[in-house]
């Protein structure tokens, strides 16, 4: 079985490109890229090396052989950029291959991660069948992290980061999605946005709060009819890949199990993060 790994890059951005607090450091050309292309495409790393280049080298060192780039129908950099690192053998051998997340007539922005995965595992027939991990392109994550999901004796299952290991500010660390399990580690809920008492109660619960940075791994052909069959969010008016997954759950009785891990995952949501960003890869990677 091929270890493979799906990156989803098709989103809008729309944090990414708002205004930069007055005052920053940033450099200009990264303040231009930040306003007009992918996340992934933003040039953090030194001698220009783009997200992805550290995405695909974390790939290439945890043993995945083939990665997909799930793109926005109108990028028009992401792909020829990659492409182009085949053709020189820059990228340790793996192959990638790519998808777009085609956009419905009555709709101006992608319906959504569970949308993104469907459309991504559908145009291409041979991803269809066997284990995928799948995972957002504007976070970095580690070389452990991408082993540890590989190697999991459970067909689907997701890292459940410990809240206390994430180097974020405690206001943005307090909204990200609660992970909620059973006395065995099977999730049971993805609680979007918590509340303090929510938080409260789950530390209560488990003795600690797991945090899901949208890592998963998965069966395709298993886990295809649940991404099919994802409704549009109430609110958000999007599919959303945790109502799949918990979809999966009611439909089989036992959710995806989940893998505590203490670690930072570094992000790319802003442009205040780009600096931050850049000093992780120079203090991880060096001169890579």
């Amino acid at each position: 079985m091929k270890k493979r790994l799906l990156i989803l890059a098709g989103g809008m951005a729309s944090r990414m490109k708002k205004a930069l607090s007055e005052g920053s450091d940033l450099d200009p050309n990264l303040v231009a890229q930040a306003n007009s292309v992918t996340k992934g495409m933003i040039q953090v790393g030194k001698n220009g090396k783009t997200l992805i280049d550290y995405q695909l080298y974390n790939a290439h060192l945890a043993g995945i052989e083939e990665v997909m780039l799930l793109l926005h129908p109108t990028d028009q950099v992401t792909q020829e950029y990659c492409e182009d690192l085949m053709s020189r053998d820059a990228c340790w051998g793996m192959k990638i291959v790519f998808a777009r997340q085609q956009i419905p007539a009555d709709r101006e922005k992608p319906a959504g991660t569970a949308d993104a995965v469907y459309q991504a595992l559908m145009q291409h027939e041979d991803w269809q069948k066997g284990r995928v991990i799948v995972c957002n392109s504007d976070n970095l994550y580690s070389v452990n992290a991408l082993k540890t999901l590989w190697a999991t004796e459970h067909e689907q299952a997701l890292i459940s980061y410990h809240r206390d290991s994430l180097l974020y500010p405690a206001e943005r660390i307090s909204a990200f999605a609660l992970i909620r399990t059973d006395a065995e580690g099977y999730l049971l809920e993805i609680i979007e946005k918590p509340t303090a008492q929510q938080a409260e109660e789950l530390m209560a619960q488990l003795g600690r709060l797991g945090v899901s940075m949208n890592i998963f791994v998965f069966e395709a052909s298993t886990f295809l009819p649940y991404l099919a069959k994802t409704p549009f969010h109430p609110v958000r008016n999007e599919k959303e890949l945790p109502t799949s997954v918990a979809l999966f759950g009611e439909g089989t009785g036992r959710g995806f199990y989940a893998i505590p891990l203490a670690e930072n995952v570094p992000d790319l949501t802003s442009k205040e993060d780009i600096l931050v960003m850049q000093k992780y890869l120079e203090d991880t990677y060096g001169d890579f």
